[in-house]
């Protein structure tokens, strides 16, 4: 049903897209989660294939894909794994706030390794006494001569242990501002974060910056532009990143489970001829419905720049993450003490889709700022 609304092309590529995942992901999502890595194999591939790069426009090496492609390349390899959607989510951060906001400068050393995936980019704004709260930020770049000197820390950035470049937010004069921190600069530490919840193989980690100086030509745009324009144009992508991602775990919650339910025989019935069963696959199957739509709708406001994109995406993240958690908390329960096992792909669904409520802004985040949009949008009543 869900396909009667892409092109052409675009089911092109959701095809191309989901015979990688199923012959390249899923079989072995279980093994790197136990393991607390992904192959870099893996990432070399989704570089090979352009991947990487694919938001980037053609003229920068890219594909050019739009947003809803970007989104259905999530959507499917979240069906595999849900870490790896973590890499697609910050790298393509990085790339397209150098693509929109870098300077010429910057354009030259960053982007075309970035587009081939020659280098790895994170997306480094968390701390842990700010958690969402990006407007006080604690790290600080400090001027020294022609260079910025950076101090502060930042925690669970995803695939940071694995990346080459890091965006960073702080304050520059008192305003938020955005700098570029390559990870051999002089000062960065770089401390694994293990044994998460979920996202066990996306490479999480603490960075700590230790008087780390860099050129002021690494700052990004203009001091100021940090929050406003750099970090919300980039959490557009991010955001986008994770509604979809949630649209794969709730395909395979429910594909799992019905799978389940066709083979599994209980008290003497098939699982599939138990009402609450069919009420569970039912509920599944229309949330995931509902989920693909609202993701559809948001990604072509965005792609057609309208007025309410920002809030459509919010909207998109806030739905399908909260749906993915339930539909895979009901494929738990289907699976029954087979689906609580943690080297089974289920339990990995049900930690992975918790994350998703959490990262790129938790689901309370989103309410608050959705929220203010509705406000705003209905502030000419009296």
């Amino acid at each position: 049903m869900f396909n009667r609304f892409l092109s052409v092309k675009q089911q092109e590529w959701l095809h191309e897209f989901e015979q990688f995942s199923a012959a390249e992901v899923a079989p072995y999502a279980d093994e790197w989660d136990l393991a607390e890595a992904t192959p870099a194999h893996v990432v070399h591939k989704l570089a090979q294939n352009g991947w990487l790069g694919g938001l980037a426009r053609s003229e920068n090496g890219g594909l050019g894909f739009d947003a809803t492609t970007f989104g259905l390349l999530n959507m499917a390899i979240g069906a595999g794994s849900g870490s790896l959607t973590g890499l697609l989510n910050v790298h393509s951060m990085m790339l397209k706030t150098i693509e929109e906001w870098g300077t010429q400068d910057q354009k030259q050393r960053f982007l075309a390794s970035l587009v081939r995936g020659e280098i790895i980019g994170a997306f480094a704004q968390t701390e842990v006494s700010a958690g969402g709260d990006s407007k006080n930020l604690s790290t600080q770049f400090t001027d020294s001569g022609d260079e910025l000197s950076v101090t502060g820390q930042k925690s669970w950035i995803t695939f940071a242990q694995i990346a080459d470049l890091f965006l960073v937010f702080g304050k520059y004069q008192g305003l938020d501002t955005a700098v570029l921190v390559p990870k051999d600069t002089p000062g960065l530490t770089i401390t694994a974060k293990k044994n998460m919840l979920g996202f066990k193989s996306a490479y999480l980690a603490v960075l700590d910056f230790n008087d780390c100086r860099i050129p002021k030509t690494n700052i990004v745009g203009k001091p100021g532009f940090g929050q406003n324009l750099i970090s919300n144009s980039a959490l557009d992508y991010g955001r986008i990143s994770v509604a979809w991602a949630a649209l794969g775990i709730q395909q395979a919650a429910l594909a799992a489970s019905a799978h389940r339910a066709n083979s599994r025989t209980t008290f003497g019935t098939l699982l599939a001829d138990q009402g609450i069963i069919r009420g569970y696959l039912a509920e599944m199957s229309s949330s995931l419905l509902a989920s693909q739509l609202i993701c559809l709708s948001a990604t072509k406001a965005k792609e057609a720049k309208d007025e309410d994109a920002l809030e459509q995406i919010l909207q998109a993240k806030l739905f399908a993450s909260h749906e993915a958690g339930i539909a895979a908390a009901k494929a738990v329960q289907i699976h029954g003490g087979h689906g609580c096992e943690e080297k089974n792909g289920i339990s990995r669904l049900y930690r992975d889709a918790k994350i998703l409520q959490v990262v790129e802004g938790s689901n309370e985040l989103q309410k608050m700022l959705i929220g203010k949009e509705v406000c705003n949008r209905y502030s000419y009543l009296q």
